[in-house]
C-alpha cells in the first residue's frame, strides 16, 4: 500500500532501482536469495503494494523496466539483461504464471512459436504511474459493454493459446465473483451454472450484443477447450440437453443439414432474463437482417397498374384474395389440421415482360407483406458445398422473417429458371452443384410453411419433381390486342383510339417492350422539345423488333 512505501520514494523509483541493480547480475538458483536480500527493502515494498511475493516483485520489476525500453519483452531479452542461464528462466515459469493470475503481467506464447512475449497489464502500469493501488475488487469493467468486451478478449487469448482452458475458466469465475453489481452477472449467478456453461453463455451474450445472432458451435468449443475429450463431453451435454443452459431454454440451435453443422444462439428467453432493461438498447425487435435475399418493404403508394389478359387477371385476383390475412390464416390452419403442407407455393411462368415480377410486388403491396427477393446468380459460389449451404441459410433466414414480421412475408425466387429446370446428368462440378441446389430446394418445399413465389420465363422445361410442389402454376401469355390497347393508353394517353388500335394490332409486344418504346418516345420528346408524331412512335416500335418488319412475334 502507499503507506508502506518509503517516505518520499515512489513505487516507480523502487522498481527503477531494482531494475538497475539486476543488470548483468547473472541471476541463478544459487545466488537468487543473495540478490533478493540485497534488494529486500525495495522488494518488500513492491510486494506489499501488489500483494505478491518478493520473488514475484523482482521479476515484475525486471519486466516493467524492460518494457519501458523495449516495444516487446521476450525471454531472450530477460536472459541477455541478466546475463543468466536460459534454463533458469524456464525454471521460473511458475513465477510468470502467478504474476499473470494476479493481473500484473500478460504472457503470450505467440501461438506456441518462437519466444514468449511478456507485457505489463494496463491496470498494473497505471498503478505504478499513479503510485496508487490496483482495484483488486473488480476486473475494471463498469458497464455491460466493457464486461462483454473483456469476455471476448479472454476468448481471443484462449484462441491464440495465450491462456489455457483452466485459466479461461478461472478468469470467468473471477468475473462472476467480482462483477455482481452488473445486471447480467447477477442474473447469471442466480442460475447456479457450472463455470463452463457460464463461459459459453457470456460469450454468446457478447456475440449477440455485437450483432451476431448465431455462433458456430464447433468453433466456440474449439476456442473454449484445449482438450478434445472436454470439448466432446461438453458438446454431448449441450446436444443431449443435459446442460443447464439448454434445460432452462437459454440457448437454441440452428441446423445445417447439408454440411451437418450446427450454430448456437441465445433464445428470446435468455435475452429477456439476462439483459432485461439493457435488451432494448440492442433494438433486436426493430431490425431484421438478411444475407442471401433483398428485403423489400410493402409500399402501397407505389402500386403499379397492370393490364393482364382475362385468364391471368382472374388467377391473380384469386391469389390476392387468398393472401389477405383474414383468408390466409384460416386456410393454412385447415391445411395443417388435414395433415397437408400449409405453405402457399406459386409459379408464375411465361414470356418475359408480361408482368410476373410486378404482379408479386403488387400482391405484396395490396396485402401489406414484405418480400425477400432471391438473386439466383448470387446464391452460386465457386467453392464446393457453399451454394448448397446458402440455400439452407436462405430458408433459415426466411423462417426468422416469419417470426419477426407481423404478416408472413413472401419469399420470391425471381427468374428461377436455372434452379427449377430439368435436372441433368452430371458431367462437371457445376452440374453437380446445380443438381444439389435443386435437391435441397425440393426438400425445403416438401414441408414449406409460408408464401413462396417463383417466376420463370420457360414454358415446358420444368423439372417434374417441382410440378407437384407448386400449388398454383399461372401462365402469363403475351397480352392480347385488347390488353395491349389498355397498356398503350395508360402509357401515352394522348393517342387517339385509331392510333391505339393501330399500334396494338400491328406490334405484338409484351408490356415490358411497350415500356421500352414509351421511355424512348418520352426521351426523344424531352431532347427535341417537341411532341413526336405517331410516325416516330412506329419507328421506335420497329427498332424494338431489331428493325424487323412487324409480325406476330413473341419475345
Amino acid at each position: 500500500m502507499a503507506s508502506r512505501l518509503e517516505s518520499g520514494i515512489t513505487l516507480l523509483t523502487m522498481i527503477e532501482r531494482t531494475f538497475n541493480k539486476l543488470k548483468d547480475s547473472k541471476l541463478s538458483e544459487q545466488n537468487l536469495k543473495k540478490v533478493t536480500a540485497s534488494l529486500r527493502s525495495d522488494l518488500t515494498a513492491i510486494a506489499n503494494f501488489f500483494g505478491c511475493t518478493q520473488e514475484e516483485a523482482l521479476f515484475f520489476s525486471l519486466i516493467f523496466g524492460l518494457r519501458v525500453v523495449c516495444n516487446s519483452v521476450y525471454y531472450n531479452d530477460i536472459i541477455h539483461y541478466l546475463d543468466c542461464n536460459p534454463f533458469f528462466i524456464v525454471g521460473n515459469e511458475h513465477v510468470f504464471k502467478s504474476l499473470q493470475k494476479k493481473r500484473l503481467i500478460i504472457k503470450d506464447d505467440n501461438w506456441g512459436r518462437n519466444s514468449v512475449n511478456l507485457n505489463i497489464t494496463k491496470e498494473a502500469y497505471q498503478a505504478v504511474a499513479a503510485n496508487k493501488l490496483m482495484p483488486h475488487s473488480s476486473t475494471g469493467t463498469d458497464n455491460l459493454y466493457s464486461l462483454l468486451q473483456k469476455v471476448d478478449e479472454l476468448m481471443a487469448e484462449r484462441r491464440r493459446e495465450v491462456i489455457s482452458s483452466l485459466e479461461l475458466f478461472e478468469e470467468i469465475q473471477y468475473i462472476l465473483q467480482t462483477e455482481n453489481k452488473l445486471t447480467i452477472i447477477s442474473n447469471i449467478q442466480k442460475l447456479h451454472l457450472p463455470v463452463k456453461e457460464s463461459c459459453a453463455l457470456l460469450y454468446l451474450c457478447f456475440q449477440f450484443a455485437n450483432g451476431e445472432e448465431h455462433t458456430d458451435l464447433n468453433e466456440m468449443l474449439h476456442v473454449m477447450f484445449d482438450s478434445m475429450s472436454e470439448k466432446v463431453s461438453f458438446k454431448k451435454d449441450l446436444l443431449n440437453k443435459e446442460a443447464i443452459i439448454v434445460q432452462k431454454e437459454l440457448i437454441g440451435f440452428e441446423n445445417d443439414y447439408f454440411l451437418m453443422g450446427r450454430s448456437i444462439k441465445l433464445t428470446d428467453k435468455a435475452i429477456e432474463e439476462l439483459f432485461r432493461e439493457e435488451a432494448e438498447l440492442f433494438e433486436r425487435k426493430r431490425t431484421y437482417k438478411t444475407i442471401h435475399a433483398r428485403l423489400i418493404a410493402p409500399q402501397p403508394e407505389k402500386m403499379k397498374a397492370l393490364f393482364l389478359n382475362g385468364e391471368e387477371e382472374k388467377q391473380v385476383k384469386l391469389l390476392n384474395s387468398l393472401l389477405q390475412e383474414e383468408k390466409l390464416q384460416p386456410v393454412m390452419k385447415q391445411f395443417k389440421d388435414a395433415g397437408i403442407t400449409s405453405g402457399i407455393v406459386v409459379l408464375l411462368y411465361g414470356d418475359p415482360g408480361t408482368g410476373k415480377t410486378e404482379t408479386v410486388y403488387n400482391l405484396a403491396r395490396q396485402t401489406g407483406r414484405h418480400i425477400l427477393m432471391v438473386d439466383i446468380a448470387q446464391m452460386k459460389d465457386k467453392y464446393v458445398g457453399e451454394s448448397e449451404k446458402r440455400i439452407k441459410q436462405l430458408f433459415s433466414e426466411y423462417r426468422k422473417a416469419m417470426s419477426y414480421f407481423e404478416k408472413i412475408p413472401i419469399l420470391l425466387f425471381n427468374e428461377s429458371d436455372a434452379l427449377i429446370n430439368k435436372r441433368i446428368e452430371v458431367s462437371s462440378s457445376v452440374d453437380q452443384m446445380n443438381n444439389s441446389m435443386q435437391n435441397i430446394l425440393l426438400q425445403e418445399l416438401e414441408d414449406f410453411e409460408g408464401i413462396l413465389f417463383a417466376t420463370s420465363n420457360m414454358h415446358i422445361n420444368l423439372d417434374k419433381a417441382f410440378e407437384r410442389r407448386f400449388l398454383y402454376k399461372v401462365e402469363f401469355k403475351l397480352p392480347d390486342q385488347e390488353t395491349r390497347e389498355k397498356i398503350w393508353h395508360s402509357k401515352v394517353p394522348e393517342l387517339s383510339q385509331a392510333e391505339l388500335t393501330l399500334l396494338a394490332s400491328r406490334y405484338t409486344f409484351s408490356g415490358g417492350q411497350i415500356d421500352n418504346v414509351v421511355r424512348k418516345f418520352l426521351l426523344e420528346n424531352i431532347i427535341t422539345g417537341q411532341t413526336s408524331s405517331i410516325t416516330a412512335l412506329e419507328r421506335m416500335c420497329v427498332e424494338e423488333f431489331f428493325g424487323r418488319p412487324a409480325s406476330k412475334i413473341g419475345f
